[in-house]
C-alpha cells in the first residue's frame, strides 16, 4: 500500500479537527480564569495552574487523536507502514509541544499581568507595591468603616471606630499595623483585599460597615487574608454608642485570637483606651478628629472647638487634649505664629500624657513642640523614643525621630533608617519620602533623593507642601533651570506661599520676578501670618544678606518650626560663612530661647471653645 501524504494522514486520523477543537475550548478556559478569578479573589497561582494544564494538554491530544482515530483500513497496514505512523506520532507530539510553548510564550507576554509570574516580579522590580514573599505575615490594615445611615456627615462615626481600632492593635508588640493616612486612601473603595493587601503591604484586612440609629449601632465586621483572598474571620455586633469602647475591645479581640499573635504584658480587653465614660464627650471627640486630619483652616479651628467641647463635657479624656493638641500643631506656621499659640498647645499634649503616660499620642505631640518651638532636644528625643516604644507601629513617630536625627543630630543616615520604617508602615504617606529625600540631599546622594521626590509625586500629584518634590532637588543641586522649567514648562503645583520658584528665578537671573514675590509675602505678612524663613530664603537668593538676616530673626522670634533646620537647607547656603547667620543658628542649635517680643500677626480669630490656658 502507497504511503500517504503526512497532511492527507492528519486529516484522515481528524488531527485538524481536534486541534481547533480543543484550541477554542482552550480559550475559553483562560478567558474565563481571566475575568472570573480576580471577581472572586482567588489566588493567582491557581490560574497559572489552570493555564499550564491546559497548554500540557495539547500535545497529549494530539497524540491520542493519532493514536485513535485510527481508519479501519490500518489495521491490515504493514508493519513498515506502522513504523512510519509512529515517526509521525512521535513528530506530532513534538510539534504539539513546540505550540504549547510559543502559546505559553504568548499568554506570558500579553496576557493578563496579575496571573503571570511576569506580574509579581514587575511589582517586586519597581518597589511599587511589596511581593507576597516580602509582606509580614503579622500585619494589618483597618480601613475606614462604611456608613450605611446618615449621609456624608455620619463619616465620623465610620472613620473613628477605625482608627481607635487601629490605634488599639498598633499597641501589640510584632503586629505591624499600616498607618491611617495610607489605609484611609481605600476608604470607599471597591478593589479587592488581595490587591489593596499588595498596595499597603499588609497580610490581612480589617474591613466593615457601621450602621447608626439614634443610640443604636450594627457594626459588621470581617477580617481578609491578602494573599489567598481567605476570609478569616467575620461577625456582626448590636451595641449601644454609650458602649462603644467595649465594642472595639470584643472587635480587636476577636482580631487577635483570629492572627494569633503575642500580646506581650497587654490584656487583650483593653487594648483600646477607655477615654470617657460619656458618650456625647466621645461622640465630640470623633467628630473633631475627623476635622483634625485636615489641613484647611476652617477644619482645623472647627476641631479644636469639638474637642474643646469634649474637654468641658469632661475634663479627663486625655484623647481629646491629644487632639487639640494635633490641631494647634497644624495651625501653626501655616496659619498662625506659633509662639501665639504654643502655650495652649503644649499645654493640651502635657495634659494629655498626665491623664494617660501610655497615650503614645501625647507624648509624639509633646516631642514635635519640644523639638520644633520649645527647643528642648533632650526632652524631644526622650519623648519621641517613648511614643515609639507605646506604639511601634506609630509611623510618626519613626518619622519625626528621624527628624530629629536630621535635624539635630546631623545624622541622616540613621535618619533614613527611621524615615524607610515609617514608609513601610505608612506607604502611601507623601510626607514620609519628602522627609527622607531631605536627608538624601544632606548626604548629596542626587540619584536617591531624585527618586524619593518622585515617589512623592507618584503618591500624590498634588503634594506641594514647600514647593515642587521634584524642583526642590533640583535646586538643592544647583540646577537652578530646571526648578524653573519644572513649575513654568512642566506645570507642577506651586505651594501658595513657598519660596522655592521665586529662590530659582533670583538663581538664573530672574530677579524681577524674584523680588516682585518677596514683595507680595511681606504684603501678605503684614496682614496675617507669613513664616518669615520663606521671605528669608528669596533674600538669601537675592543677595540681600542683611535682609535675609532680619527675616529669620523675626522667624526666631516667632517660634518658626523650620528655624532648627536652617544650617542644613539648601536654600540658606548663600548665608553660610555670614557672622550672624552663625551666630544665629548657635542660638538656635543651643536651645536658646528668643525673646518673645515683637510677634509676626496672627490670621483671623481663635475659634470660641478652644483652650488656650496650661489646663
Amino acid at each position: 500500500m502507497p504511503k500517504p501524504g503526512f497532511l492527507q494522514e492528519l486529516r484522515r486520523h481528524h488531527v485538524f479537527r481536534l486541534a481547533v477543537t480543543y484550541a477554542v475550548v482552550a480559550w475559553l478556559i483562560i478567558q474565563v480564569v481571566a475575568v472570573i478569578f480576580p471577581l472572586l479573589q482567588f489566588p493567582a497561582w491557581l490560574a497559572r495552574v489552570i493555564v499550564v494544564l491546559v497548554l500540557a494538554g495539547f500535545p497529549i491530544a494530539l497524540v491520542l487523536a493519532w493514536a485513535f482515530q485510527a481508519p479501519g483500513d490500518e489495521r491490515h497496514a504493514s508493519a513498515k507502514m506502522r513504523r512510519w505512523s509512529l515517526r509521525v506520532g512521535f513528530a506530532l507530539g513534538a510539534v504539539g509541544v513546540l505550540i504549547a510553548i510559543l502559546g505559553g510564550a504568548v499568554w506570558w507576554y500579553f496576557g493578563p499581568v496579575e496571573h503571570t509570574l511576569r506580574g509579581v516580579q514587575a511589582q517586586a522590580a519597581s518597589g511599587s507595591t511589596p511581593a507576597a514573599t516580602s509582606i509580614n505575615p503579622d500585619s494589618i490594615a483597618v480601613l475606614p468603616l462604611s456608613v450605611s445611615t446618615g449621609g456624608a456627615e455620619g463619616n465620623y462615626l465610620g472613620e473613628g471606630i477605625s482608627e481607635e481600632l487601629l490605634n488599639g492593635l498598633s499597641r501589640i508588640p510584632g503586629l505591624e499595623v499600616i498607618g491611617r493616612t495610607s489605609s484611609f486612601r481605600f476608604k470607599g473603595s471597591n478593589r479587592g483585599a488581595r490587591e489593596i493587601g499588595r498596595e499597603l503591604g499588609a497580610r490581612t484586612l480589617l474591613s466593615g460597615d457601621v450602621q447608626r440609629s439614634s443610640n443604636e449601632l450594627r457594626v459588621d465586621m470581617e477580617l481578609d487574608d491578602t494573599v489567598t483572598g481567605e476570609k478569616l474571620w467575620s461577625n456582626q455586633y448590636d451595641e449601644k454608642m454609650g458602649n462603644l469602647f467595649a465594642l472595639e475591645d470584643r472587635i480587636s479581640g476577636a482580631v487577635v485570637e483570629a492572627l494569633q499573635v503575642q500580646l506581650g504584658d497587654i490584656d487583650s480587653s483593653k487594648l483600646v483606651f477607655r477615654g470617657t465614660a460619656d458618650p456625647q464627650a466621645h461622640d465630640l471627640y470623633l467628630q473633631g478628629t475627623r476635622l483634625s486630619w485636615r489641613t484647611d483652616e476652617a477644619s482645623l479651628e472647627q476641631a479644636l472647638v469639638l474637642f474643646g467641647q469634649a474637654v468641658a463635657i469632661d475634663p479627663n479624656y486625655a484623647a481629646a487634649w491629644a487632639g487639640m493638641a494635633r490641631a494647634y500643631i497644624y495651625l501653626a506656621d501655616v496659619y498662625r505664629a506659633p509662639l501665639s499659640i504654643l502655650p495652649a498647645m503644649r499645654g493640651a499634649a502635657t495634659k494629655a500624657v498626665t491623664l494617660n503616660p501610655n497615650l503614645a499620642e501625647g507624648h509624639l505631640q509633646l516631642g514635635y513642640i519640644a523639638m520644633s518651638y520649645d527647643l528642648d532636644f533632650a526632652k524631644a528625643k526622650r519623648e519621641l523614643e517613648l511614643a515609639m516604644k507605646l506604639r511601634a507601629s506609630l509611623g510618626e513617630a519613626h518619622a519625626l525621630l528621624g527628624f530629629y536625627l536630621l535635624r539635630i543630630d546631623k545624622d541622616p543616615a540613621a535618619a533614613r533608617t527611621q524615615l524607610r520604617v515609617a514608609e513601610k508602615l505608612d506607604p502611601l504617606n507623601p510626607w514620609f519620602p519628602r522627609w527622607e529625600a531631605y536627608a538624601a540631599v544632606a548626604q548629596g546622594d542626587e540619584d536617591a533623593a531624585m527618586k524619593l521626590a518622585r515617589r512623592v509625586g507618584r503618591i500624590d500629584p498634588n503634594f506641594a507642601y514647600n514647593g515642587d518634590a521634584v524642583a526642590m532637588v533640583e535646586g538643592a543641586f544647583g540646577h537652578w533651570q530646571d526648578c524653573v522649567e519644572r513649575y513654568t514648562r512642566q506645570h507642577a503645583k506651586p505651594s501658595p506661599s513657598s519660596p522655592q520658584l521665586a529662590i530659582c528665578q533670583a538663581h538664573v537671573g530672574e530677579s524681577a520676578r524674584a523680588r516682585a514675590a518677596v514683595q507680595r509675602l511681606e504684603a501678605d505678612a503684614a496682614q496675617h501670618y507669613v513664616d518669615r524663613t520663606y521671605i528669608a530664603a528669596i533674600y538669601a537668593a537675592l543677595g540681600d544678606a542683611k535682609d535675609a538676616i532680619t527675616q529669620l530673626q523675626q522667624a526666631y522670634r516667632d517660634r518658626s518650626a523650620h528655624m532648627n533646620g536652617v544650617w542644613m537647607t539648601p536654600w540658606y547656603r548663600p548665608l553660610h560663612r555670614n557672622p550672624e547667620f552663625e551666630a544665629l543658628v548657635a542660638r538656635v542649635r543651643a536651645g536658646e530661647q528668643p525673646e518673645a517680643s515683637g510677634v509676626s500677626p496672627a490670621r483671623g480669630a481663635i475659634p470660641h471653645g478652644a483652650v488656650f490656658s496650661n489646663p
